[in-house]
């Protein structure tokens, strides 16, 4: 007989944690502002071809396995407090005074089961939070618990047109550790309220060294690689954690400013007999950035990989940066 019970889409959720030590999960998670919840990207390892000249799959002779394939997942919500964790963890830097700073003697971290965790070594715990299943006559727990995660993406933006200009995030997530399936949800902690902003809360703004721009939009996009690394057949589970290969942390910027007097400088900038790398870029609630409370980022150092017309309104730019090490610093609550 077919189940009658039906659950809403809202009744999931994405919770995280910081692991106490690599490749060990942490159960009680803090839920995420998610605007919509995905299962990770579960790649098994498979062969499904005919074999020895047979025209169709044998299946006593094909192959699959999830050892040694690594799983993604991807979330966007509201930034909060708690997404914002999740900066220490794709630049391996511990935060000071409420910020992360990075520079160039940035070095990749060394990653491996079992390790202690702190900022510079940090991974993470994510749980797919998801109602227990029931036939009526009994229940079953129904979360996917990921464990050893390694932060590859995270990106802030927010656009004036769009979500009434709140600033949001989105994150990705990567592990080579095999997931917990029909996990407890176990104690989840609430979403919490705090450090969520709007566009309009950046008081200082300087985009490739234009200050006070009329900005429209902005997205801050930070990449670090990690690659799980060989397979223990003996404990299940991968040898190592590469980090930072080819690169990383790659930081690039995007933002929509106005075409105006103040940004006239921003073509000559980019299409230059010399590469402009002295941009600086800014965007907090205050001119001096270590005075700033909320979140925001600066950079010493930049340049422009891209400039287009945007029609609105009145015209603007779409202005694409890469920003350089020198010193990028933000905040993290």
């Amino acid at each position: 007989m077919a189940n009658l019970v039906a659950h809403q889409p809202n009744d999931f959720g994405i919770g995280i944690i910081h692991d106490t030590t690599t490749g060990t999960p942490v159960d009680n998670t803090t839920q995420l502002f998610t605007d919509s919840v995905s299962l990770p990207s579960f790649a098994p390892d498979q062969d499904l071809s005919p074999k020895s000249g047979k025209f169709v799959a044998d299946f006593e002779e094909i192959y699959s396995s999830s050892k040694n394939t690594p799983v993604e997942i991807s979330f966007t919500g509201l930034l909060n407090d708690t997404a914002m964790t999740l900066i220490e963890g794709i630049l391996h830097s511990a935060a000071s005074s409420g910020a992360v700073t990075t520079t160039d003697s940035y070095t990749a971290p060394n990653l491996y089961h079992g390790a202690t965790t702190a900022a510079a070594t940090r991974t993470y715990t994510v749980k797919v939070l998801s109602p227990q299943t029931t036939d009526n006559s009994s229940v079953a727990d129904n979360c996917v618990e990921l464990t050893g995660c390694t932060v590859t993406n995270f990106s802030v933006f927010a656009d004036s047109t769009s979500d009434s200009g709140r600033v949001k995030y989105s994150a990705t997530l990567k592990t080579g550790y095999t997931p917990i399936f029909t996990h407890a949800a176990n104690t989840i902690g609430a979403v919490s309220t705090s450090g969520m902003r709007t566009i309009h809360d950046f008081t200082s703004r300087t985009i490739a060294g234009v200050s006070d721009p009329v900005m429209q939009s902005f997205n801050l996009s930070i990449e670090n690689p990690a690659d799980y690394i060989g397979w223990d057949p003996s404990n299940n589970r991968p040898y190592a954690i590469s980090r930072s290969v080819p690169e990383g942390p790659v930081v690039n910027l995007s933002s929509t400013v106005k075409l105006d007097y103040d940004t006239r400088t921003l073509l000559n900038n980019y299409f230059n007999a010399s590469a402009q790398t002295g941009l600086t870029n800014h965007i907090a609630n205050h001119g001096t950035f270590g005075s700033a409370t909320e979140f925001g980022f600066t950079c010493d150092k930049a340049i422009i990989t891209g400039v287009s017309f945007n029609e609105q309104a009145a015209m603007m730019y779409n202005v694409e940066q890469k920003l350089l090490f020198g010193t990028f610093v933000i905040r993290n609550t």
